[in-house]
């Protein structure tokens, strides 16, 4: 099956990233899933993709540059303001809550404390933005290169 749709997620947890990776690799078959550790290596990342992700999934306590600062640099940047931006993180602050949809997340959830818990999240997740919300198309990143 071919991959249809690119999934970026920035987590420094190792054990966070295997479990996302078991839950992707059983679940979203048609999705190729990069991982990135902080935010300098996301930006890196993108800075080399061909297409724009479907989906970026963003975690906030990370090293050398935490989410907060890198949801600033995406949304500062035009050529990826319109990629759907999730913040996943063990934080349920309201106040972080508040602050990551001003700077423009689409979404914000706190990670579930267990496989089975995240494999339901992340199958909620498919089914609305890649299955039912709309999004620009990548055919708009290749052009403005």
């Amino acid at each position: 099956m071919a991959r249809k749709y690119q999934i970026i997620i920035t987590d420094d947890d190792e054990d966070d990233r295997l479990l996302f990776k078991s839950v992707f690799d059983t679940t979203w078959l048609d999705c190729d899933v990069t991982f990135a550790c902080d935010g300098v290596e996301l930006l890196d990342t993108l800075g080399k993709a061909s297409q724009l992700p479907a989906l970026i999934f963003l975690d906030l306590n990370m090293p050398r540059m935490d989410g907060f600062m890198t949801l600033r640099e995406l949304r500062s940047n035009p050529a990826y303001r319109t990629v759907p931006v999730i913040i996943f993180t063990t934080s349920s602050l309201p106040e972080h809550i508040a602050q990551c949809y001003e700077m423009g997340a689409n979404s914000f959830l706190t990670k579930p404390s267990g496989y089975h818990q995240l494999t339901q999240l992340i199958r909620q997740l498919r089914a609305f933005w890649l299955d039912t919300a709309k999004i620009p198309a990548n055919t708009e990143f290749v052009s403005s290169l």
